[in-house]
């Protein structure tokens, strides 16, 4: 709570009734310091959460860090792979969070990463919505779902959700046609 006073900022708690398992995924991903919101996000909800970061930063000295703060280094280029090795992790712990920032880049996007449908569809976790809220100052979080047979469906209950916050994500390019 600490780091959330100092920027002053409040971090909502996500619902125990959610379980010890589910897909997080924040937006919007917009400053290195979102890392930081993530680690003290933990901290407050007391949890483990695993951030996903590319295979390519776990190197001496900085994976001494990211081992200490359990992320989870994945390759990103194997893309059907990249799924499977999460839903692997999900299967392996009893309690598990892994976080995905699904535009991928602090960068304009115009389309975002579906990954974390995916990887929620197969390890059959909720995706809980977090969205770091500038206007308010606030960590939120917005519901959760769990995946259907539509990933389009899904990815348009998303949009909503989001929208009603005050967030526009870039999921309609992200639709397949």
């Amino acid at each position: 709570m600490i780091f959330f006073k100092i920027q002053g900022w409040s971090c909502e708690i996500v619902p125990k009734e959610i379980g010890n398992k589910y897909m997080l995924i924040g937006f919007p991903h917009n400053t290195n310091m979102d890392a930081f919101f993530g680690i003290a996000f933990s901290f407050v909800n007391r949890v483990q959460t695993s951030p996903m970061i590319k295979k390519e930063w776990m190197f001496w000295p900085m994976s001494i860090g990211f081992k200490m703060l359990h992320v989870l280094p994945v390759d990103r280029n194997a893309a059907g792979d990249m799924v499977d090795q999460v839903v692997d992790a999900f299967a392996e712990r009893d309690k598990f969070i892994a976080v995905i920032f699904p535009e991928g880049t602090r960068k304009d996007v115009t389309r975002i990463k579906t990954g974390f449908w995916h990887i929620a569809s197969k390890a059959n976790v909720p995706i809980v919505f977090l969205y770091k809220d500038a206007r308010t100052k606030r960590v939120r979080i917005l519901g959760h779902l769990f995946t259907g047979p539509s990933k389009n469906d899904d990815l348009i209950k998303i949009i909503d959700v989001y929208r009603d916050a005050g967030y526009e994500i870039p999921l309609e390019k992200s639709l397949e046609p």
